[in-house]
């Protein structure tokens, strides 16, 4: 019995089965293909960012370094919020940072005129890491840090 038989003289609804047994089969067969990415795992941890005089710092980025440079994850941030509060970010939304001690960089990038580009309202050496002079540690548990506050 020839195939098409089997669908009568209408082939389309075989090549629809054919089209979707193929599509079933590379989804189970490749799973996880795609960019390669191997996560590393992430735990909780926020903040607070204070100014010299104790004042919050709102709409600040941060983003955490690791100090031996070795991590092939991406770097954790966050963006502060009104009271200087963040929740760090490593790929999800709020889930945190690998395990390890981190140099931090801080920038807040902010626009004076809605017709120019933003500039940076911070100090530019705590936007590099070789002048931050800010380190954190992330522990293997949930992490609430201590007020990070700027010089």
């Amino acid at each position: 019995m020839d195939y098409c038989c089997a669908f009568g003289r209408n082939t389309s609804r075989f090549r629809v089965l054919l089209a979707f047994v193929c599509i079933a089969w590379v989804a189970v067969a490749f799973p996880g293909c795609g960019n390669g990415e191997r996560r590393v795992a992430t735990y909780k941890a926020s903040g607070q960012l204070l100014a010299a005089d104790g004042k919050a710092v709102a709409s600040a980025l941060i983003v955490l370094h690791p100090v031996d440079g070795t991590s092939k994850a991406p770097k954790p941030r966050a963006t502060t919020d009104r009271e200087g509060r963040f929740q760090l970010t490593t790929y999800d939304t709020g889930d945190g940072a690998p395990d390890g001690e981190f140099i931090v960089t801080v920038e807040q990038w902010l626009r004076d005129d809605p017709n120019e580009a933003p500039t940076n309202h911070l100090p530019p050496a705590l936007g590099k890491q070789d002048s931050s002079g800010i380190r954190i540690s992330i522990a293997k548990s949930e992490n609430i840090l201590e007020p990070i506050q700027l010089r």
